[in-house]
């Protein structure tokens, strides 16, 4: 599958087929897609925000870090119970599990993002059928986003600031960026062309805060600093690395 634009890279998917195996055809190319996860009796599915569709879930891909992070934040005696998630993903066509169904759409998660406990979908995202007009995307520049989740050792995981919330801000009209680190404000430039985007000059104001506060910040400014890449799904915005790997998750604040 071949899928880019004007002025973005042109990326290259090589569905191996071989005996026995078909070749899926993706109905939607691979993108953010937040949703109620559940899984019960071994049947996983999603239900997503946008567009309100349940489907089930592909135990492929990068599916046993969605489930172990669903299971590990599961309160006692809420087995099965829907969690908001964060990942992304395709949908194409898989086999049914249940006999004589044929093949339905299925979700199929190429990255888990993060697990939400006792989250909603957030405000505004659209319900009913799918064919009704979606949201309409937020512009990356001067918009404010307020960060959701970082990189770690284990992948990007939902964050609680230890102090004030860290948020980004690009200009509109020139290429500065503001923001806030948690204790600091932030300043710096950037260089946006099509999907890639880096930052630079990135400075703080000097203020001293608790050592917690401060380890927090200086983990923001290195992720940032190593943001070679951009997309954004409705109200969120995901910065990631060269090589596709999400470093930072934010949402829309205003």
């Amino acid at each position: 599958m071949l899928t880019g634009g004007p002025r973005q890279p042109l990326n290259l998917q090589l569905v191996p087929v071989g005996p026995g195996r078909r070749a899926s055809l993706p109905i939607e190319q691979r993108r953010h897609l937040p949703g109620l996860f559940r899984y019960l009796a071994d049947a996983p599915s999603l239900q997503l925000c946008a567009g309100g569709d349940r489907l089930p879930v592909a135990m492929e891909g990068d599916y046993l870090r969605l489930q172990r992070a669903y299971l590990r934040a599961q309160p006692p005696g809420a087995a099965g119970q829907p969690m908001l998630v964060n990942l992304e993903g395709l949908i194409t066509q898989r086999p049914s599990a249940e006999p004589g169904r044929g093949s339905e759409r299925t979700l199929v998660v190429d990255r888990f993002v993060s697990v939400h406990p006792g989250q909603a979908c957030p405000q505004g995202a659209p319900s009913g059928h799918p064919d009704r007009p979606p949201m309409a995307q937020l512009p990356l520049r001067g918009t404010l986003w307020g960060l959701q989740a970082l990189q770690s050792s284990e992948g990007p995981r939902p964050i609680e600031p230890p102090d004030r919330p860290a948020e980004l801000q690009l200009a509109a009209d020139t290429d500065r960026l503001g923001g806030s680190g948690g204790c600091n404000r932030l300043m710096g430039g950037f260089q946006l062309s099509g999907g890639r985007l880096r930052f630079s000059r990135l400075a703080s104001t000097p203020m001293a805060c608790p050592a917690a506060v401060m380890a927090f910040e200086r983990r923001y400014v290195q992720a940032l600093g190593q943001v070679g890449r951009w997309s954004i799904d409705k109200a969120n915005l995901l910065l990631q690395d060269e090589r596709g790997r999400t470093l930072l998750l934010f949402t829309a604040v205003r």
